[in-house]
């Protein structure tokens, strides 16, 4: 079976095919894959980035402008109205804001994948493969100058040319698998690794590290950056360090007084408990405790879910699958269990069929889950079950 969240990946990185970006880029080197113009035009159009300024109460730094690598000050295009409660509300200054964009400046929306629902459900494919927290922004300009200075991300990033072009520019780490808060103070020398134009609709994969920058060639340009936040070694030792909590060797004082000999039995007994922590297993088992305690991304089921009946009658009703990772669904002993949004999940095995079903798909009506348990479950009883999905926050109405 593929792996969720395939054919997402698979989409952005076509003509790519997905086993060789792995293989061969993904955390090593950047990628850049020339695709055709409206290969990401439906992601976000024009049209729906304007929506989004004018329906959102959108405020600084999530909404900000750049030029030549520095912010804008916020009060150059936001202001601050006080209603009746003394409350703060932020209004962008459309004249203003408008003005700053002809004169050079770049307009950058943070995690815009929480605005669009195109976008989150991208997202949220993404997460289902790189089981890691995704984060789309999106980034407008018009004339030459660049929003940012050279610099490098502390993760993985895909560039997805919406629309227009833009020139960039890629040079490689100057420090392997750098953190945040390391120093960027050691540009990188020599020439760069990428020189060249980015055109509607191609991608460009940059890994963590690599210095990068990019210019706007005076005319509208629009582009998707989507962040990977990988787990790295460190946030593995530090979850380790979370086991050893209740360990009365890690608990006690060092024996900053003690002798020789009980120095080194004290030490001995630290690298065996450690030892014991750092099993084959070890991986397995963190992946499946941060998969178990990732919550999912908020979507509502009204008007229906705050209902006695919780779902319409319509068999058409959509429904989604809110699980944020992937699922090891299987029944023992007559019962499916599973750990997902910090729940341990328990279910009778006569469910299994709607529940992989729910997983495979993300997305199927009333009628199609009714049909797949088939002779097994009468429609009521599955009605039922899944009123109880929908209550419980493992599934949403999409539509009736």
């Amino acid at each position: 079976m593929e792996r969720s969240g395939f054919q997402s990946l698979a989409s952005i990185l076509q003509p790519c095919s997905l086993e060789e970006f792995l293989s061969v880029n993904w955390g090593k080197t950047y990628k850049h894959v020339a695709g055709w113009p409206s290969k990401f035009s439906h992601l976000l159009p024009w049209n729906r980035l304007n929506e989004i300024l004018q329906q959102h109460r959108l405020d600084f730094p999530r909404l900000r402008l750049t030029r030549d690598g520095e912010r804008l000050r916020p009060e150059t295009y936001l202001r601050y109205t006080t209603g009746r409660r003394k409350t703060s509300v932020p209004r962008l200054r459309q004249a203003e804001l408008t003005r700053e964009l002809s004169l050079g400046a770049s307009l950058v929306l943070d995690a815009v994948d929480e605005l669009h629902g195109t976008l989150t459900e991208l997202a949220e494919d993404l997460e289902l493969f790189f089981r890691a927290r995704i984060q789309i922004n999106s980034y407008a300009g018009w004339r030459t100058s660049r929003g940012f200075d050279l610099h490098w991300d502390d993760h993985d990033v895909f560039i997805l040319q919406v629309d227009g072009r833009k020139r960039w520019v890629v040079h490689g780490p100057t420090i392997p698998h750098p953190l945040p808060g390391d120093s960027k103070e050691q540009k990188p020398e020599g020439p760069p690794l990428w020189d060249q134009i980015l055109n509607t609709g191609d991608l460009l994969y940059i890994p963590r590290g690599f210095w990068h920058v990019a210019f706007p060639l005076d005319e509208p340009t629009l582009h998707l950056t989507v962040g990977v936040h990988n787990r790295t070694g460190l946030d593995l030792a530090r979850w380790v360090t979370e086991r050893l909590h209740t360990s009365e060797t890690f608990r006690q004082d060092l024996p900053l007084f003690a002798s020789a000999e009980l120095r080194a039995a004290y030490l001995d007994q630290i690298r065996s408990e450690l030892l014991d922590q750092l099993d084959d297993d070890l991986l397995n088992r963190y992946f499946q405790e941060l998969d178990a305690n990732t919550t999912a991304r908020a979507r509502f089921s009204l008007p229906w879910s705050p209902t006695p009946e919780v779902l319409p009658e319509s068999p058409q009703t959509l429904l989604r699958w809110l699980a944020p990772r992937p699922l090891d669904l299987h029944a023992k002993d007559g019962i499916i269990e599973f750990s997902s949004q910090k729940k341990r999940w328990r279910f009778s095995a006569a469910a299994l069929i709607i529940l992989q079903r729910l997983e495979t798909n993300r997305t199927c009506s009333v009628s199609e889950l009714c049909e797949a348990a088939g002779p097994t479950l009468p429609p009521e009883t599955v009605r039922a079950f899944l009123q109880e999905l929908i209550s419980n926050g493992l599934v949403a109405i999409v539509s009736v």
